[in-house]
């Protein structure tokens, strides 16, 4: 049986469907072997839980065997179904359905596309995998563009992934009304961030090119910026190093260069650097 498919006691039924249907909604039939209409539509629900089974938990009671779970919830006649979210009867019906009213039913519960990716988005961020997240919630962005759950945790990645000013533009486009606690969380993992860019030795290398610039000084400081995650800033510096000499500093130009593509393939400026660097090569 599916895992999203549930026989429900006197033992679990607190779990599965008041606690249960907190985080993902719980449709909950009340049935009997020995009554057909009620034996029909399990049928008929039990395909669509298969069918949705990252969506919805299917709650089943046997009143045969749990009459008194069937009194607590005023059941009177079978079959009975009631969708639970958030711990509460969200939705219902009495007496069988047919397929297409209970899909009705379904879709004004169950996340559509967008919270699915918010959703993986989220988990992937608690696993660290912070690519990953970005792509699943770059895609939630397509679907819903001011979605700002979703940008506040688009920018929460940017940050783990060093984008410091990707982020900072997506957390100025949250409106009061959305500034939760995620959000000021966001805001104080950048204004962190962005002191941990711009270190005493930075400081020190803007300020000798500001006075007298020179090749050297613009490879040291792209160096020290790629180590702070500042890779737009560092791309800037070496690019026009390489298009005036592709071997500068025998070649260590060059080999930084690449290194930065490497190893920072999700940051957004790679790309574009990436291409330019192609239309100069060939």
């Amino acid at each position: 049986m599916q895992s999203n498919i549930i026989d429900v006691s006197l033992d679990n039924f607190q779990a599965v469907i008041l606690e249960g249907s907190q985080s993902q909604p719980v449709m909950v039939t009340f049935w009997a072997p020995s009554h057909q209409e009620s034996m029909d539509l399990l049928a008929t629900l039990e395909k669509l839980a298969n069918e949705f089974s990252e969506q919805f938990v299917l709650a089943k009671i046997n009143c045969e065997q749990d009459q008194a779970i069937a009194m607590q919830f005023g059941v009177q006649a079978l079959p009975t179904t009631a969708m639970f979210v958030n711990g509460q009867p969200a939705d219902g019906f009495a007496g069988n359905q047919d397929e297409a009213a209970i899909r009705d039913i379904l879709s004004k519960h169950l996340p559509d596309e967008a919270d699915l990716l918010l959703q993986q988005g989220q988990a992937l961020i608690e696993q660290q995998d912070f690519s990953g997240a970005l792509t699943a919630l770059k895609q939630v962005l397509t679907l819903k563009p001011e979605l700002a759950v979703a940008q506040i945790t688009l920018a929460k990645a940017h940050i783990e992934l060093g984008h410091i000013t990707e982020a900072q533009a997506l957390i100025e486009k949250i409106k009061l009304v959305d500034q939760d606690a995620l959000y000021h969380a966001v805001v104080a993992q950048i204004e962190l961030a962005k002191q941990a860019a711009d270190t005493p030795e930075i400081r020190a290398l803007e300020a000798q090119i500001a006075e007298q610039p020179s090749p050297e000084l613009h490879y040291n400081l792209a160096v020290q910026y790629s180590q702070v995650n500042r890779i737009e800033e560092a791309l800037a510096l070496l690019f026009p190093l390489l298009s005036a000499d592709m071997n500068a500093q025998d070649g260590k130009v060059k080999q930084t260069f690449m290194d930065i593509l490497a190893t920072h393939s999700s940051d957004p400026a790679v790309s574009s650097y990436r291409r330019k660097l192609y239309s100069l090569l060939y």
